[in-house]
Formats: structure tokens, C-alpha cells, sequence
């Protein structure tokens, strides 16, 4: 159980994962379009058009790590930056981002830990305006398409995709649709969690994502999380 709640940590917390950076910076967008084929550019594109189009998710995920843990649960994801990881039993993960915070609390230790959730690797997944030539200290590290795939990977500077401090997004093609992601933490650690039967653009109770309803019990933490 102490494997698990490191990686279910992992995939919340940046400190914990790729070490993300404040992410609302820029990179060198006119370098990385440079190492791009026109058709690696058209396919970024499609994938920032599509990704920016999401505006709600419900969806059931598998997660799989490369120790052998593995959990499922419920996510929820409201643009711009709300999300709410909920993992079955007997995993007592709660992850949940009130569009500022993100915060991980363990059920069974009855401990909280908040960071900003634009400093976790998620981040330019729920952010409003998503240009992944765009991320502080990131670059475009690989982009493979087959028959009905699509798989784009970013990794840290001087990183490469499938490495420590990589993401990679993996896509359905005709029509394009969010499958998976796989994160490689500096440990060498690889996560990936599985969308099981996604629904798009659903309503969503704005509380699933509000501090002052989940109960936590450290009372420390500013109202709502702010």
C-alpha cells in the first residue's frame, strides 16, 4: 500500500513526477516548430484544437504503474483547470483541483498536501489556452501516428519520450479522442492511466471540485483552497 500511495502522489504532485514547472511561461516556440515536419506541425495543431475544445470529461480510469500497482477509479474534469481524481477501495486517494489548488488527500492517513495546480503535469491539459510548443522548460519529444493512433509525447529539456521527465498523450484518430497518458517520473516510475467510456461535454455539480465540501480535516488550508 506504501508503493501505491507513491504512485497515486506521483501522478498528483510535480514535485513527485516530472518536477513540472510553473507552466504559464513560454517556451522557444520558433525552435521547436523548426525540428517539426510541416506534418508533425498540422498534427499539433489538431491536437491543441481538439484538447482546447473539451470543455467537460466524466470518464472511469485504469491506472498502471511500471511497480505493479495498479488502481481504477472516477474522474471529472471541467475546463479551465478543474479536475477530481476518486479512487475505489480499498485505494485512499482523493485528488481533486479547484481550478487555483490542487490538493491529494490520503482517506486512511488522514493527511492533505495542496500545491498549484499549475505546477503539476496535468496542468497544460486543464489550463484555458493550450500550446504545448509552448511550456516553460518543455519540448515537443516525439509524435508517432498510425492507421488510427496518435501519440505525442513532451518531455523536460533535454529529456526524450518515454524517459524520466516525459508525458505522453495517446490519441483514437477518426475522430480524434483523448485515450490515455503515461507519465515517466524521475525515479524512472511509469504511470499511465486508461480512459474507460469518456463522455464529453456533460454537466458537472460545480461541487465535485469545491474544498468546503469534501470535509478535509485539515483545518489549516485557506477557504476553499485560495
Amino acid at each position: 500500500m506504501r508503493i501505491m500511495r507513491t504512485a497515486l502522489a506521483a501522478l498528483a504532485l510535480s514535485a513527485a513526477a516530472v518536477s513540472a514547472p510553473a507552466a504559464q511561461g513560454f517556451g522557444d516556440q520558433t525552435a521547436q516548430s523548426a525540428r517539426l515536419t510541416e506534418s508533425d506541425q498540422k498534427i499539433v495543431q489538431r491536437v491543441e484544437d481538439y484538447l482546447s475544445g473539451v470543455d467537460t470529461m466524466h470518464a472511469e480510469f485504469l491506472q498502471t504503474s511500471s511497480n505493479g500497482s495498479t488502481a481504477r477509479g472516477e474522474l471529472w474534469l471541467d475546463r479551465p483547470g478543474k479536475l477530481r481524481f476518486e479512487y475505489q477501495p480499498p485505494h485512499p486517494a482523493l485528488i481533486v483541483s479547484n481550478g487555483s489548488v490542487l490538493v491529494y488527500y490520503d482517506r486512511d492517513l488522514e493527511q492533505t498536501s495542496y500545491v498549484p495546480i499549475s505546477e503539476t503535469p496535468l496542468w497544460f491539459l486543464v489550463r484555458e489556452d493550450i500550446d504545448m510548443s509552448r511550456i516553460e522548460g518543455y519540448e515537443i519529444a516525439g509524435i508517432e501516428r498510425k492507421r488510427k493512433s496518435i501519440r505525442l509525447s513532451v518531455a523536460q529539456e533535454g529529456s526524450a519520450a518515454g524517459q524520466p521527465g516525459s508525458l505522453t498523450l495517446v490519441f483514437e484518430d477518426e475522430p480524434l479522442r483523448l485515450k490515455k497518458w503515461r507519465i515517466v517520473d524521475q525515479q524512472g516510475i511509469a504511470t499511465e492511466v486508461a480512459l474507460l467510456d469518456p463522455r464529453f461535454g456533460i454537466d458537472i455539480d460545480g461541487t465535485k471540485f469545491d474544498f468546503d465540501a469534501l470535509n478535509l480535516p485539515d483545518r489549516r488550508r485557506p477557504s476553499n483552497g485560495r
